[in-house]
């Protein structure tokens, strides 16, 4: 009787192991496409958020002139060259009376409420769903409040 080699059970290992290696490589390519592709989401997000913010900080600025209407604001000037994103900003206002000054006139103040859209569509918001499903489109609001008088001091 002749005896018989047993050498087939190291390639088949071999093999399965290759196929447990493979597997964990591609689950780590995987998870790290997707990490990366977190952090641009977050980074783009960041940077509309600010854009959004610089809207509002524009807003606040062009507010503080003596008779100003919420006409200055939402003819504001275009952010894609300073940012990459778009800002679009609305402006709602309400007037009230607050006595009078020390002179007697009436003192009126301004609570302004601003909305900055900011987003790097071609429209901001968005208005077509084609746009908004896609993998890089970001939009940010901002909204704040802000009081002034007539004559474009602060409100105290």
């Amino acid at each position: 009787m002749t005896a018989r080699r047993a050498g087939g059970f190291a390639y088949i290992a071999a093999i399965v192991f290759l196929v447990v290696l493979a597997g964990f490589a591609l689950a780590a390519l995987r998870l790290s496409g997707t990490a990366q592709a977190t952090v641009d989401q977050a980074l783009l997000g960041a940077r509309a958020g600010q854009a959004a913010r610089a809207g509002l900080e524009w807003a606040f600025f062009r507010l503080k002139t003596p008779d100003a209407d919420c006409a200055v604001v939402t003819s504001g000037p275009d952010f894609v060259a300073e940012t990459g994103y778009r800002v679009k900003l609305t402006c709602k206002k309400t007037p009230y009376g607050e006595g009078q000054t020390p002179t007697g006139d009436p003192l009126v103040k301004n609570i302004y409420q601003i909305t900055a859209t900011a987003c790097n569509g071609a429209t901001c918001p968005a208005t077509d769903n084609a746009t908004v499903a896609g993998p890089d489109y970001i939009e940010r609001v901002r909204s704040a409040s802000i009081c002034i008088t007539k004559a474009g001091d602060a409100c105290y």
